[in-house]
């Protein structure tokens, strides 16, 4: 069994719980960003390459989390992408309950804060290039990985799952 979940648009007040949309609306020429670096230790980059997800939605059954960094995800390729976020409950642990999906508009990328549990950024649109930048203390605990109790089903706007 699993709890259905529908993608909401990303923007950063909807988001900023969770770190920061990577995106420049205004009206200025440059917009700084500074989450990914607060705690940067020993920072790396490097670029994943992604399939796009099936078209019937997505089904969330583990997730990860920094606790020794933030983490940035930014696309090379034009194409919406999901984002499956969720808060930490008092001892760490990954909070069911705060599980909330959203899905770029083709031109974001996103921060995660450190300890913010997320699943796999997915391409959605079609295959895709994807920088990462994360620092890395060389602790075990750089990445933590946990089984979602309750497996969840994102569908968004034009999925199978959302007809």
């Amino acid at each position: 069994m699993y709890k259905q979940l529908a993608a909401e648009a990303l923007t950063s007040s909807g988001f900023a719980q969770f770190g920061e949309v990577l995106e420049n609306r205004g009206e200025t020429r440059r917009r700084d960003f500074s989450l990914q670096f607060a705690c940067a230790n020993n920072p790396r980059l490097w670029v994943n390459r992604i399939d796009a997800c099936s078209p019937d939605g997505v089904l969330v059954g583990e997730m990860e989390r920094h606790p020794n960094s933030a983490q940035t995800f930014v696309p090379m390729r034009a194409g919406r992408c999901l984002v499956v976020v969720a808060m930490s409950d008092e001892r760490g642990n990954l909070d069911g309950a705060s599980v909330r999906a959203f899905i770029t508009d083709g031109a974001q990328g996103v921060t995660y804060r450190p300890n913010v549990w997320h699943y796999s950024f997915t391409s959605i649109d079609g295959p895709n290039e994807v920088v990462v930048i994360m620092g890395h203390s060389g602790q075990q605990t750089d990445t933590v990985l946990r089984t979602v109790s309750e497996p969840v089903r994102v569908s968004w706007p034009g999925s199978k799952d959302d007809d």
